[in-house]
């Protein structure tokens, strides 16, 4: 429960100092794909919105401006003014009702369309991510950023379509009429561009590396705050004092950590977005181009009253046209950085490979782990060049106390990971050379950790959504588990709703009754070898002894590998390894193994108290 202290990672600070124009150009250009991938229709809309925001206002406060201000100069008529401004009016008038229909219509509609397409792209990749992904802490670090910045990623692609194409209006536009009345001063403005570029690369990069390290903090505050809220910790949180202690103790001090990265970087973001805004804009522009156009009208007589006006109001559009220039590069860079993250979690290419060269068995066959060895650190072996063999219709345990190593073999089976030596086959051919999804159909597996979701039994049972040609099916393997008792009592039947997740009246289970609706998704799926991870684990002795039986019924078609501490489930077996620190140390049938008088005998004898009784010869 209690988590490490973040470390700061030094490695991120170096890699945000270096990013090449290619890959920056390439992970904007992918941003920006991902939405017209999604939504062509809002990715050009946002285009046109740009666009025709940028224009109205050059038209509105330039060009306006600057005609009516040089017609009073020139003593023009008032009717021709007059005119001027009802065609603006006009213009304004259709400008808003696109601006709505933007705004109301396409941006309602398909923003959401595009975001949820992009999730739906992260969730199919991460369902077919190693599960060696997950026991790598950078790689679930970038994974979870990747998931969390999704919908800011659209958004920034959003930005970056508004700020190119509305810059390029802007330039267009207010570069031409200074161009016109005065090209000199496009040079003040020009200044302000490079010293601002410079400031907002420095401030994108503390950001971005601030939010980096907060990330890890929040993530762990984010797990102290869900142990306080969530059901599953409720009754251990006021049974256990010392653990709330404990848990405010980190509460504080990963808040404390949160304090200290605010205000360490706090003093360097203030200082670079008061350069930004002040050194950069007011003091370049404001004090000093006035100079030059009171010196040059005044003194010069080189522009007129109109010019002068028109000039100094302009100078901040065309100011705001090259900040948003300036932004563009940093903006890029920031998005680059987090995109990168996105793009290396969709490319991310998994250890475990497919292969067809095989086809998968009709019928159960053999099954074959020859000195597979494994570990999930390679200097640290859990599992040592183990053999075991399941025969057609066998049913075998693995039995062993904690720490054996028999969950990681049914892992091994399951190709969630692949042997780090030996071989498993099926059939005499080698597992890696089956297509994945097939191998992982013709297996059925129920782990101690099962999941029980927020939908309903059916589905829960089918682990999809459920054909009602098949609700018979479905109802045959809940009887076979032995949960038909409380389906019977619930007035849904199988569309009973399961977790008050999303649903007032959801019906919570028993973990006895919640392990044998998971154990039914074996009985419900066609598969021909059967894996229990301690299947009965949550059940009374009288309810397993019931299981059991049901199972070893059910199954006779099946090939079965049990993992079990209670050996009643094993006692039936037509094989029993006993594993101890990742070796099989024994083998034989109970009986056979009861006269070695060895490990598996001490642990029979341990539990016979509860056993001997029922299981009377």
């Amino acid at each position: 429960m209690m988590t490490r202290k973040p470390e700061r990672s030094d490695m991120n600070k170096k890699n945000i100092d270096k990013v090449s124009l290619k890959k920056m150009f390439s992970n904007n250009i992918f941003a920006v794909k991902l939405l017209f991938e999604s939504t062509p229709i809002y990715g050009t809309s946002i285009i046109i919105e740009a666009i025709r925001h940028n224009l109205i206002n050059f038209l509105e406060q330039t060009v306006l401006v600057y005609y009516i201000l040089n017609t009073i100069e020139k003593r023009g008529r008032f009717v021709d003014v007059l005119k001027f401004i009802l065609i603006f009016i006009a213009a304004d008038i259709l400008a808003a009702v696109i601006s709505n229909m933007y705004e109301q219509f396409i941006k309602l509609k398909y923003q959401p369309i595009a975001q949820k397409n992009l999730k739906l792209r992260l969730y199919e990749k991460a369902k077919g991510v190693d599960i060696s992904c997950y026991d790598n802490s950078d790689y679930y670090n970038d994974f979870v950023l990747a998931v969390s910045e999704a919908d800011r990623a659209l958004e920034r692609a959003e930005n970056l379509l508004r700020q190119v194409f509305g810059s390029i209006t802007i330039l267009l536009c207010y570069g031409l009429f200074f161009i016109t009345q005065d090209i000199l001063s496009i040079l003040f403005v020009a200044l302000s561009f490079a010293v601002r570029t410079v400031i907002l690369n420095i401030l994108n990069k503390l950001n971005y590396r601030f939010r980096l390290e907060e990330n890890k903090l929040q993530r762990k505050r984010d797990y102290i705050r869900r142990v306080f809220y969530l059901k599953d910790y409720a009754k251990e949180i006021r049974l256990n004092k010392s653990v709330t202690r404990k848990l405010h103790d980190e509460f504080r001090e990963v808040n404390e950590d949160i304090y200290k990265l605010n205000k360490e970087y706090g003093v360097k973001r203030f200082l670079a977005n008061l350069s930004a805004r002040y050194i950069s804009t007011d003091f370049f522009l404001d004090i000093i181009y006035v100079i030059y156009l009171v010196i040059k009208a005044g003194l010069y007589k080189l522009l007129s009253f109109s010019s002068v006006v028109t000039l100094y109001n302009s100078a901040a559009n065309l100011r705001r046209g090259l900040s948003t220039v300036v932004d563009i590069g940093p903006f890029m860079i920031e998005t680059s950085l987090y995109i990168e993250k996105i793009r290396q979690f969709l490319n991310h290419s998994n250890e475990i490979k497919d292969s067809r060269e095989y086809e998968m068995p009709k019928e159960p066959a053999v099954l074959e782990c020859r000195n597979v060895s494994f570990g999930y650190d390679k200097e640290k072996m859990v599992l040592k060049n183990v053999n075991i063999t399941v025969n057609p219709y066998e049913k075998v345990a693995l039995v062993g106390y904690n720490g054996a190593g028999k969950t990681t073999l049914i892992k091994l089976i399951l190709r969630l990971y692949d042997p780090t030596g030996g071989t498993i086959l099926l059939n005499g051919i080698d597992i890696r050379k089956y297509d994945l999804q097939e191998y992982r159909r013709y297996l059925g597996i129920v782990f101690q950790d099962f999941k029980i979701f927020a939908a309903d039994i059916g589905e829960n049972v089918v682990m999809d959504i459920v054909d009602e040609n098949r609700s018979g099916h479905i109802v045959n393997a809940l009887h076979k588990s032995g949960f038909d008792d409380k389906l019977k009592l619930l007035r849904d039947g199988i569309r009973t709703g399961l977790t008050r997740e999303f649903r007032y009246d959801g019906t919570d289970l028993s973990g006895g009754e919640a392990q044998k609706l998971a154990i039914a998704r074996i009985f419900y799926k066609d598969a021909h070898f059967a894996l229990l991870d301690e299947p009965s684990s949550a059940l009374d002795p009288i309810s397993e002894y019931q299981l059991n039986q049901s199972m070893y019924n059910a199954a006779y078609d099946k090939s079965v590998i049990f993992i079990s501490h209670r050996l009643s489930t094993t006692r039936r077996a037509d094989r029993i390894y006993m594993m101890e620190n990742g070796t099989i140390i024994e083998q034989g049938t109970h009986d056979e193994l009861l006269k070695l008088k060895g490990k598996y005998y001490e642990m029979w004898d341990a539990q016979a108290g509860r056993y001997k009784e029922m299981y009377v010869s």
